[in-house]
């Protein structure tokens, strides 16, 4: 699909975005087993039923438009999701491997912070205000889930210098 407009990038994003959930719902449960602190563990399961509803508001949109989802891989997403993977098959301490799972759950936030940025944009551009809002949920939903990854972060390596 070219980009010959502005509704054409909007779809373009969100049918990226749609793909990005869906990796990120396949990831996140991968990176909360594999993590040591509990409140970690519940913060990733608790994003990952929020990245269902982000799902379901994409689809809401291009219900509102009468338009079929795009298939589209996000390929920023695939590159994070890859590695995970990677992280998550060395061997690690588990302060080391939840602080490596902090850092990629962050990775993935901070991509769909910026994409979802820039389908809102999109959608005001289009006078779409009701998807800007939409989408703007799930903007401030990504920034909680990193609000709240930084702040266990900083528990964590706190926790972890006092120990040295």
């Amino acid at each position: 699909m070219g980009l010959g407009s502005l509704k054409d990038l909007y779809f373009d994003e969100l049918g990226t975005l749609y793909d990005a959930e869906i990796q990120t719902i396949r990831t996140l449960p991968r990176l909360s087993e594999a993590a040591h602190a509990l409140e970690l563990r519940d913060t990733l399961t608790k994003h990952c039923q929020e990245s269902r509803h982000h799902l379901e508001r994409i689809e809401l949109i291009f219900t509102h438009w009468g338009e079929r989802r795009p298939l589209r891989l996000s390929a920023g997403l695939a590159g994070i999701v890859q590695e995970a993977d990677e992280r998550l098959n060395q061997e690690a301490t588990p302060d080391a491997r939840d602080a490596a799972i902090i850092g990629i759950a962050q990775r993935i936030e901070h991509y769909e912070i910026a994409a979802y940025g820039s389908a809102r944009r999109c959608a005001l551009g289009l006078n779409r205000r009701d998807e800007a809002r939409l989408l703007q949920e799930t903007l401030d939903e990504e920034g909680r889930a990193d609000d709240r990854l930084a702040a266990i972060a900083r528990s964590h390596l706190a926790e972890v210098t006092s120990t040295i």
